[in-house]
Parts: C-alpha cells; sequence; structure tokens
C-alpha cells in the first residue's frame, strides 16, 4: 500500500501532531510558556490571563514580561520606590534601558490598576 519511505513520512507527521497537541496544551496550563501573563484559573476552571500590575509586581512577576530581566525588573522596583506609583504604563520608559522599543513589546502586557 505505502513504500517504506511514505510510512516514514506518514509515522514523523503523525508523530509532530502529538507533540505539537501536547505542547499546546502544556503551555496553556503553565506561566512559564506563556510569559508575559499571570494566569488565574476562576470558579468554573476556565483560565484567565492578567496582565502584570507595574505597580505591585514583584521582581520574579516582572521577569516574567519579554525583555524585562532581573537588573530591569530591580530598576522599576527601584523607582517604585523612589518615585511613589507609576501613574499610567507610558511612566515605565523613565526607567533608564527601557525605550520605545522596548516599551512596545510589554505595553499590552502591563497595567496599572
Amino acid at each position: 500500500m505505502f513504500t517504506p519511505q511514505e510510512r516514514g513520512v506518514i509515522l514523523f507527521l503523525m508523530a509532530s501532531l502529538i507533540v505539537g497537541s501536547v505542547v499546546y496544551v502544556v503551555k496553556l496550563k503553565n506561566p512559564y510558556f506563556a510569559p508575559e501573563f499571570k494566569i488565574k484559573e476562576n470558579k468554573t476552571g476556565k483560565i484567565k490571563l492578567e496582565k502584570i500590575n507595574i505597580n505591585t509586581a514583584t521582581k520574579e512577576e516582572l521577569t516574567l514580561l519579554p525583555g524585562i530581566g532581573p537588573t530591569y525588573a530591580q530598576r522599576i522596583i527601584k523607582y517604585r520606590e523612589k518615585y511613589g506609583l507609576f501613574k499610567n504604563i507610558s511612566e515605565i520608559t523613565k526607567i533608564y534601558g527601557i525605550g520605545k522599543n522596548k516599551f512596545e513589546k510589554i505595553k499590552d502586557k502591563i497595567t496599572t490598576d
């Protein structure tokens, strides 16, 4: 029916489909794979993705944002301690090293509410 080469291709495609399905499920359930959001499960078991509040986030939570490592997270916390809470999300660009490009990558993932 199929040649050995065709069977190998079919087997490879089936394995790829299975692995892809597993990765998708893991990505939904594991915050490591969706680093820009905090994940909460409500009473009905549905997953809710929340933006990270830059006024209350810990260093660990801030490092979940793309391009924000421990150094930037510490700068955000020090800025908060020195100048008070952020009034809006664009104020984060006052942090040394967080310019327009980095802000564009995180603006949809942060909040001040």
